[in-house]
């Protein structure tokens, strides 16, 4: 995204990436060719989880990481080693990602990394670790570029912003809208998103009456939304699809009620935060979007970790927790299957992982190393907070 998580901040920022780091970066990993990684050490197992550690306070990763190592460890380790996690801090910078893969990569502790938050930080630090011969799983990178690149040693553990999109529509046709219009934001996850709705809306028989898009460093929006939405009420619309970013989306979703406008509107996952309510109020009631968790989904791992979660913190666990444990017991599992422990052979026990059961879903992995079949999880604005929407209910 663009990316889901990058999606939930409030204060996003561009990042301009200095041409001659990047090159000095990818000169460096050139000239230390992918090698094996893991095959002399009996002390613990080190994976890396690179994140903004410090910008993302609020986010209960690290809550979710640990109770996974903890698990794993009390349970014997993997191949009679414990997992150790080491922090680093990538301050959502691109030329600050590329430093820290380029740190990890030449770290021959390192077995695997897990990161980093954004879709436009991991696509560029990917490169460095397939190079090096260290597994990468991306918890929350959802660009499809990511694993277009030929890469084998990068793997996504989240739904795709294509997939997104396409699943929304689906589920708009079986609410039985059948004239829709899209609102998006003008960056390479919005476009993603808006472009696989409309496509599979077209698919299914539904009718895209209009789309548009805004600028994301807009700040006032009133007025030329306002002339928007006085055209849009002439053409029937069923819904309003909006791949938008928190908390903008909940100001143009207030924006849209003031005006008005009182057909349902449905939204992405960088929409399925609190910060929607916190920025649009009562105007959000009803919003339907799309996320990777929540603490009901109905099965019997989500039960068992929302527990144990509550137990230990006092608290609900939030997606980033739930991605959190998933990605340290991905690896846990594919390190048992391994022949060994290096890079090549961890990558291939990943490859061939199939219906893994984690609090997000299972996880069987293609040859490209995105998930397959994964489905999103719906959620329903009510009362100023978000509700599961089981997929029967419509």
């Amino acid at each position: 995204m663009s990316e889901w998580w990058r999606k939930l901040s409030s204060g996003a920022r561009s990042v301009m990436v200095p041409a001659l780091p990047a090159l000095m970066a990818g000169c460096e990993v050139a000239a230390n060719p992918a090698r094996d990684r893991g095959a002399n050490h009996d002390n613990a197992i080190t994976i890396a989880v690179v994140w903004p550690w410090h910008a993302r306070q609020e986010l209960r990763y690290a809550e979710g990481l640990q109770i996974a190592v903890d698990e794993i460890n009390a349970g014997g380790g993997v191949k009679h080693r414990a997992i150790q996690l080491r922090q680093e801090d990538d301050d959502a910078s691109v030329n600050d990602g590329r430093l820290v893969a380029q740190r990890l990569a030449n770290d021959k502790s390192v077995l695997a990394v897990i990161g980093h938050l954004q879709s436009y930080v991991t696509v560029p630090a990917s490169a460095i670790y397939d190079l090096a011969g260290v597994v990468l799983l991306a918890p929350t990178a959802t660009d499809v570029e990511l694993t277009k690149r030929g890469y084998t040693r990068v793997f996504r553990e989240i739904f795709t912003d294509r997939e997104t999109g396409a699943q929304m529509a689906t589920y708009a046709h079986a609410r039985g809208f059948k004239r829709v219009a899209i609102l998006y934001v003008r960056t390479d996850y919005g476009r993603a998103l808006a472009n696989a709705f409309e496509e599979r809306a077209v698919d299914d028989g539904m009718t895209v009456a209009a789309r548009e898009s805004y600028d994301p460093g807009q700040v006032v929006i009133e007025g030329n939304l306002n002339v928007l939405l006085d055209a849009w009420s002439r053409l029937e619309l069923d819904a309003i699809f909006l791949a938008g970013e928190v908390p903008m989306a909940g100001r143009l979703i207030a924006a849209m009620r003031t005006a008005g406008v009182r057909i349902p509107v449905l939204g992405g996952d960088a929409m399925s935060s609190p910060a929607l309510m916190e920025a649009g109020g009562k105007a959000t009631e009803g919003t339907v979007v799309a996320a990777s968790f929540h603490p009901d989904v109905p099965a019997a791992e989500v039960r068992s970790f929302v527990e144990k979660f509550r137990e230990r913190y006092g608290v609900d666990p939030d997606p980033s927790s739930a991605l959190g444990y998933d990605a340290v017991h991905i690896l846990a599992d594919a390190m048992r299957r391994a022949k060994s422990l290096t890079g090549a052979d961890v990558a291939a026990a990943l490859h061939e992982t199939r219906g893994l059961p984690g609090v997000t879903g299972q996880f069987t992995f293609s040859a490209s190393g995105d998930l397959i079949g994964r489905k999103i999880v719906k959620l329903v604005v009510e009362n100023g907070r978000f509700r599961y929407l089981p997929d029967q209910e419509r």
